[in-house]
């Protein structure tokens, strides 16, 4: 597996990788749905995927963002209780690299730092979403 994340080094990296499960789906395939139990978020390797959010007009969604590889998608899974607010289907065929709550769990017992690095990253890439939002609906208003 081909995932580079920046701030691990290479032990820490196999570890990590050891971790992670593939998953592929095809165009027009659902990785998750709105109200979906959130057991994982996903890498996206190759490929495309889309994000809908509800409207609040009747059950109408629209497309809030469109990710490309490097992306990751479902950040929200490493918390507990949680349900997927989006649904997320793929554009083009892709190749993602699932990393479930247990999986979370097993890399803080073998490293709690490399586990909070991990968390940082997250943080930091749920931030910068955060603010992009930010901006748009700053336009639109």
């Amino acid at each position: 597996m081909d995932l580079s994340l920046p701030f691990m080094n290479e032990e820490e990296h196999r570890l990590f990788i050891s971790l992670l499960s593939e998953k592929r789906i095809s165009a027009g395939e659902t990785l998750f749905e709105y109200d979906d139990s959130a057991e994982a978020l996903y890498f996206l390797r190759k490929g495309r995927l889309s994000v809908h959010k509800f409207t609040g007009f009747l059950k109408k969604m629209q497309v809030v963002a469109l990710l490309d590889p490097g992306a990751i998608v479902g950040e929200a899974a490493l918390l507990q209780n949680y349900s997927r607010q989006t649904r997320v289907v793929a554009i083009e065929d892709c190749m993602l690299y699932g990393f479930k709550k247990e999986d979370f769990a097993t890399l803080k017992e073998h490293s709690c730092k490399l586990a909070c690095r991990f968390l940082e990253h997250i943080l930091s890439i749920v931030s910068l979403r955060l603010e992009k939002t930010s901006d748009r609906l700053a336009r639109v208003l």
